[in-house]
This record gives C-alpha cells, sequence and structure tokens, in this order.
C-alpha cells in the first residue's frame, strides 16, 4: 500500500514539476530541482521529502499568483490615476482658455477707452488751436485779462513775503498800518510757484492756492485735493510733506508739494511756506 502511495505521489510530483517549468515567464527564476535523495533514505523518509517538496513548490507557485494579481491591481490603479490627470488637464484647458479670452476682451475694451479719450483729446486740442493759429499768423495777440492778471499774482506773490516780513519789524506806531495789509487778500502767486502757476488758468489758480491754504491748516501729511472748474481734465493737490527749517526770526516754515494733473499728465513742484507776522497765514517763500 505505501509503494503504491508512493509511485502515486512520484507521478503528481513530476507532473507538478513540469507544469511549474511551463510557467515560467522569461526573466523569472526557475524553481529549484529535486535534491538527489540520500543514499540510506529509507521510503517513509522519501515520502515524507516528496511531500515537503511538493508544499514548497505549492507555496512558491502561490506566491507568484499574488505577486500576478498585486501588479494586476497596481496597473489598473494607475491607469485610473492617469484618467483622473487627464480629465484634470482638459478642465484646466477650458478654464484657461476662457480666462485668455476674458483678458483679451479686457484690453480690447481698453484699447478702445484710450483711443476715443485720445480723440476727444484731439479733437479739444484742434479746437483751442484754431483760433490762436489764426491770430498768430496776423500779429501778436495781446495779453488777456487773465494773463495779465496772472503776471500780476505773480509779481505780488513774490514781493509779499518780504513786504509782510518788513512789516513785521516796523515799530509799534505803525502797527495799525501792518494789520490793514496783513487783511488784504493773499494772492495765488504768494501761495503757487511759477512752475504750477503757469500750467492753470486764474480760477484754477484759485483752486490751487484754496487747497494750499486748508492743507497747512492741517499741518504735516495734510492732502486737499481740487477739480478745475473750467477744464474737464485738470485736477491737482497740495501736500505738507515736512517741517521746514524756520526763518531766522523763529518763525516756522514748511515743505509742501503742489501736484497738477493736465490730461493724465503729472506735473509735481514742492515748495516752501512760512508764515510771516503780524498775519497766521502762510506764504511762500
Amino acid at each position: 500500500m505505501k509503494r503504491l502511495l508512493l509511485a502515486l505521489s512520484l507521478g503528481a510530483l513530476g507532473a507538478t514539476g513540469l507544469a511549474a517549468r511551463a510557467d515560467i515567464a522569461p526573466g523569472q527564476t526557475a524553481p529549484k530541482a529535486e535534491s538527489p535523495p540520500p543514499a540510506n533514505e529509507t521510503p517513509e523518509q522519501r515520502w515524507q521529502r516528496l511531500q515537503a517538496e511538493t508544499a514548497r513548490i505549492l507555496a512558491e507557485r502561490e506566491a507568484d499568483r499574488r505577486r500576478y494579481e498585486q501588479g494586476v491591481r497596481d496597473a489598473e490603479a494607475a491607469r485610473l490615476r492617469y484618467e483622473a490627470d487627464m480629465a484634470q488637464y482638459q478642465r484646466d484647458q477650458v478654464r484657461y482658455r476662457r480666462e485668455v479670452a476674458r483678458a483679451e476682451a479686457a484690453r480690447a475694451e481698453y484699447e478702445r477707452r484710450v483711443a476715443e479719450r485720445q480723440a476727444a483729446i484731439d479733437r479739444r486740442n484742434a479746437r483751442r488751436g484754431d483760433a490762436p493759429a489764426a491770430a498768430s499768423a496776423a500779429a501778436p495777440a495781446a495779453p488777456t485779462q487773465c494773463e495779465a492778471q496772472q503776471r500780476r499774482n505773480r509779481g505780488r506773490g513774490r514781493a509779499i513775503g518780504g513786504i509782510l516780513g518788513g512789516v513785521a519789524g516796523i515799530a509799534g506806531s505803525r502797527v495799525r498800518g501792518v494789520g490793514a495789509l496783513a487783511a488784504l487778500a493773499v494772492p495765488a502767486g504768494a501761495l503757487l510757484g511759477d512752475t504750477i502757476a503757469r500750467l492753470l488758468d486764474c480760477r484754477e489758480q484759485q483752486q490751487a492756492a484754496a487747497a494750499t491754504e486748508e492743507a497747512v491748516r492741517g499741518g504735516v501729511g495734510a492732502t486737499t485735493a481740487w477739480r478745475s472748474e473750467t477744464r474737464p481734465d485738470v485736477t491737482g493737490s497740495s501736500t505738507v510733506t515736512a517741517a521746514a527749517t524756520p526763518l531766522p526770526d523763529g518763525n516756522p516754515c514748511l515743505t509742501v508739494t503742489d501736484i497738477v494733473i493736465i490730461d493724465g499728465e503729472e506735473t509735481r513742484a514742492p515748495k516752501t511756506m512760512c508764515r510771516r507776522p503780524p498775519s497766521n497765514r502762510y506764504v511762500r517763500v
């Protein structure tokens, strides 16, 4: 009976070994060959050895099967990740094309507005330039009332600081005259520099001067803005940027920066404003 079982086991082991060798893929290691039996091996020992060898071969085949199934699962997971990445890439492409289209539309709208603004400026400049061109071809134009007023204001502005400072040292018997002079309205030329004044008409000079006085009252850091009442594209502001070196007589001074924007072009001019007695008002020095 034992001999019959031994013969059957040997046949099964041979068939299993042939099947295992037939399933070996290229690059895989072949299963270990059966070791030669010891010379004094008994039938019972040979039976146990063959049983152990069969179990080892079956375990190796089971491990190979599990590795193969894990590889299939890994490949499926990689395929799913690739498909998800491709779907996200396509969504990103759609979003990118929408953003590009939106940016192109915004750029076209900006260029259209710039062109309209430039056309309006050109038309306004053309209307302003027709009459002066014709007049200059005939003879030099006489100064207008506004231009004459501007020149007078600039002259008064350059002189009023010295006048107010000079009268402060006059004896007490003449203080009544000083008070009368200080009560006069300070002209725009006493508050605006020539660089800014040349760019503005009479009304704009008054607005800029009022902005300077308002900013000076607020002290360092104060800003007062204004918009022209005579021209649509003219704006300006005055900002008190710092405290300047006081005058020798101890009266305080401030550094003020005037800004004027005409048709989008900015002009910036700093100036020094000092208090001149007996008035509390600051004038340009």
